[in-house]
């Protein structure tokens, strides 16, 4: 017959030198199975009972030759997938269903056999791989995240670190030296929440003094104008507070000039400062500065040693301060 063929080998006592080999179209497979043999019964068809079989290695093609005739049973087969096959050796008491396995067994082959007892030897049909991306791995629920508190702020940082401040003073002079008004400026900046760098100037103001007596000239009085400078550090001792007392030391430069009544006395002094005092806050920007301070102001008339005039001024002031930089919680909040 013509093309799509397969081969059918029949065993038998007829067929001991070579099975008979019998070419058929696939569309009559089952009639000409059923044409050659009669339907056996399902206990007695070929494949159930054990045979000896003894089947050396060779191609595929004349391994199932040697299994058609020694398990005297038919097999079709298609001789294009066998061609270039070769089989294991098949040895011992066997069905021919369990040896004709072996046979195939690494081959990508497969056996089935048919009510009439018709084995079939064909491909594997073969399994399309679907090449996809790979299940995405179920993904944790995260926890809520809670957000962390924010720092509270310091009160450097929430009031701000800046303090500008104007006010009046009045100097009273140590022993019989006149003291007076002046008015006054200060800034300060906040180092840390506690302490703060000052500094401060008044605006000049005229001084009498008793000159004291020399060998040479006795006492007599004179007078004199004086602009003083302070730098200082300033200690704050509640600074979250609505009053806020501090103290503070630092240096005084004391400006004299314009004397009247004694030479020599124009010239500027170097002397320490302490102060204390409170602010009071008034609102997020505001406060009332009050305080009170000392300084060593010492000038020499005429350059004489002995003849040293002090001064010493104690300052009482009264203010009103600016703070900058406060923060809009801090506005909230005041």
């Amino acid at each position: 017959m013509g093309g799509g063929l397969l081969r059918m080998i029949r065993g038998g006592a007829e067929c001991t030198a070579l099975a008979a080999v019998t070419l058929v179209s696939a569309s009559l497979w089952p009639t000409r199975a059923q044409a050659q043999s009669p339907a056996t019964p399902a206990a007695t068809r070929p494949g159930d009972s054990a045979v000896a079989f003894d089947i050396a290695a060779q191609p595929m093609a004349a391994a199932l030759n040697a299994w058609a005739v020694q398990a005297n049973a038919q097999v079709f087969v298609d001789p294009g997938p066998v061609a270039h096959l070769m089989a294991p050796a098949v040895k011992g008491t066997l069905t021919p269903r369990q040896a004709l396995r072996l046979l195939l067994a690494r081959s990508k082959l497969q056996v089935t056999q048919g009510t009439d007892g018709v084995f079939v030897v064909k491909p594997r049909p073969s399994i399309p791989v679907v090449i996809g991306q790979p299940p995405e791995a179920p993904q944790a629920t995260a926890a809520p995240v809670t957000p962390t508190p924010a720092e509270p702020l310091t009160a450097r940082q929430s009031a701000g670190p800046w303090l500008v401040g104007f006010g009046a003073q009045f100097a009273r002079d140590s022993g019989n030296a006149s003291g007076g008004a002046a008015a006054a400026v200060a800034g300060e900046y906040f180092i840390t929440d506690q302490l703060a760098a000052a500094v401060s100037a008044s605006t000049p103001r005229t001084h009498s003094f008793d000159v004291p007596a020399t060998p040479s000239a006795s006492q007599y009085r004179a007078s004199a104008r004086l602009q003083s400078t302070a730098l200082a550090l300033k200690y704050y001792f509640a600074p979250e507070s609505h009053l806020d007392p501090f103290l503070g030391a630092g240096v005084d430069l004391t400006t004299l000039f314009d004397a009247s009544g004694v030479a020599g006395l124009d010239r500027v002094t170097v002397g320490p400062t302490v102060e204390a005092g409170v602010d009071v806050l008034l609102n997020a920007h505001w406060l009332i500065n009050a305080g009170v301070s000392w300084s060593q102001v010492r000038p020499e008339a005429g350059g004489a040693p002995g003849q040293q005039i002090h001064l010493d001024p104690v300052q009482f002031g009264l203010g009103f301060v600016y703070r900058f930089g406060a923060s809009d919680d801090f506005l909230k909040r005041r």
